[in-house]
């Protein structure tokens, strides 16, 4: 017979199990929202990844269900060890959800940084490091260089928001349709100061005459702003055929996010077919004369000053020169490539030749940076070394490590087998703190205009490239094509310049629309070679030319 005592110290005991229920039932309906918010950010009506999305949001509201519907029949079973039970499972899958979550999360806010939706320009005032000119105050009765482009936000725009700010007379500057020769008036003493690009340090200390350009000059004055990205995706997925510009910026710090105008020395354009598993990869040499088709005139000059106005130039004069439309963009800091190579534990890499080359910093003395020749693991600061590296330092290292031939193809080669290198040993990651480490560098030293869509509809991409990385023997997982621009040297008003073969583009672009799918390949049916002569695959337009 049941008792009143029996029935009070039943209700007791449900009490007591009502609360914590309650309180892990709460958790848990908070965690899981915590997690179907995480899990949302990675749908995409471009990609299958929405319909798993969607399974994994359906499959969480059902398990809610059944955990709330649980918790009804436990505390109406009144069992201690049902009580037990259903804490242990309920606190298992608010584990699970709270870690999968906080690492999606971690994983978004990589992609976040790199999609930046904002843009950075910074504009200095600088002049000579040896005048009496100490800031802008000092600028009432001096000359100021400033581009003429009113489109050009760095070299006119936030300038002449410098100017009305400041009250600088506007008769007092002198207009430019190239920064570089600004520079040399202010080298001169043509004009007294100069509006640019507070990365100028960067942007021109390789070119002839400002190696010294830190040291020879002083920042007066600066001001940078933020202005949304330029829609310029590209309607293509990342599982159909693609081309990508890869931009090295030889930034001074470790971080994209100051400004738009960069050092555009190293620029490589790939094409991609994730149906062949097939890339062509070509770099264009910086000293490389074209039409710079965002200046005023459009007058050619080395391709790398299209980086003075920013990353749609660069783009733009590329495919105006090639007629390749290029789809994406992919901003690489040089410094962030050391953090890269480092937390990978070093990339192995066939360096040609003994070399010595400066440090990040571009510091010789106990700085210098000397690579043996040979097949080796070179850590961050040899690799940043290996992919600059396109001089001699006799007077730095001595014969042993001058006693090579180098130029903008050698070192292109260099950075192509570097880049293959860097994806090689990404493909090995396995440990998740280490994967961690490397989303945080990726986050600070790449920017790209492929948004979150895209690289989510690229999943199956993605996961063919992973797994045909596991199953095939060496490093080509990915088939490569090394495309080679010929021409010859140049000089005009005494400037190096690069003139191009049109026969040796018109074979690379060929090659890349092939490649794309633009094309049908031309079928080579005679084929020959000698047992005694090792087969060589024809490196596509690398040769003799007439025009």
């Amino acid at each position: 017979m049941v008792t009143r005592g029996d029935i009070l110290k039943s209700r007791k005991k449900i009490k007591k199990a009502i609360f914590p229920i309650a309180a892990f039932l709460i958790t848990y309906y908070v965690v899981s929202c915590y997690f179907v918010n995480s899990v949302y950010y990675y749908s995409s009506n471009k990609s299958f990844m929405n319909y798993i999305v969607y399974g994994i949001i359906i499959l969480t509201a059902l398990l809610i269900v059944i955990f709330t519907v649980k918790a009804y029949k436990v505390i109406k079973k009144n069992k201690t060890k049902s009580y037990v039970w259903y804490l242990i499972f309920l606190g298992l899958f608010i584990f699970i959800e709270a870690f999968i979550s906080i690492n999606i999360n971690r994983i978004s806010n990589s992609i976040n940084k790199i999609t930046k939706k904002q843009t950075g320009y910074s504009s200095s005032i600088i002049t000579l490091k040896d005048n009496d000119i100490n800031s802008i105050n000092d600028l009432d009765d001096k000359t100021i260089g400033i581009i003429s482009d009113p489109n050009n936000m760095e070299g006119y725009v936030i300038p002449m928001e410098i100017v009305n700010e400041n009250n600088l007379k506007n008769e007092n500057l002198a207009k430019y349709d190239d920064f570089i020769e600004m520079l040399n008036d202010l080298y001169n003493k043509k004009i007294d100061a100069m509006f640019v690009s507070s990365s100028y340090v960067s942007m021109f200390v390789t070119n002839d005459g400002f190696e010294n350009i830190a040291s020879d000059t002083k920042v007066i004055y600066e001001k940078s702003k933020k202005q949304t990205t330029k829609k310029t995706y590209s309607s293509k997925t990342l599982n159909e055929p693609f081309t990508l510009l890869i931009m090295g910026v030889d930034s001074d710090s470790n971080s994209l996010a100051k400004s738009n105008s960069f050092n555009g020395d190293t620029l490589i354009l790939i094409t991609f077919n994730p149906n062949t598993m097939n890339a062509t990869i070509l770099s264009i040499p910086r000293d490389t004369r074209v039409p710079i088709v965002c200046t005023k005139y459009k007058s050619k000059n080395k391709i790398n000053s299209a980086a003075y106005y920013g990353t749609d130039c660069v783009m733009d004069t590329i495919t105006s020169f090639t007629g390749i439309k290029i789809d994406y963009w992919v901003k690489v800091n040089f410094q962030g490539v050391i953090s890269l190579v480092d937390a990978l534990g070093g990339v192995e890499v066939d360096v040609p030749y003994a070399f010595c080359e400066s440090n990040s910093k571009r510091k010789f003395g106990n700085n210098t940076i000397f690579i043996e020749k040979g097949r080796q693991i070179l850590n961050g600061e040899q690799a940043l070394a290996f992919a600059r590296n396109r001089h001699t330092w006799p007077s730095y290292c001595g014969r042993k490590y001058s006693n090579y031939t180098s130029n903008d193809f050698i070192r292109g080669q260099n950075q192509q087998q570097l880049v293959k290198a860097t994806v090689n040993k990404l493909k090995d990651i396995k440990s998740l703190s280490r994967i961690y480490d490397i989303l945080d560098i990726v986050g600070d030293n790449i920017a790209t205009n492929i948004d979150k869509d895209t690289m989510i509809s690229g999943f199956d991409t993605f996961k063919n490239i992973i797994f045909n990385s596991k199953n095939v023997n060496g490093d080509d997982f990915i088939g490569t094509q090394r495309l080679y621009l010929s021409g010859y040297d140049n000089t005009i008003n005494n400037i190096y310049y690069f003139e191009y073969y049109k026969q040796s583009l018109d074979e690379i672009t060929n090659a890349m629309k092939v490649n794309l799918e633009l094309k049908q390949p031309n079928v080579q049916k005679d084929f020959s070679f000698s047992i005694n002569r090792p087969y060589e695959d024809k490196q596509i337009g690398k040769g003799t030319y007439k025009y």
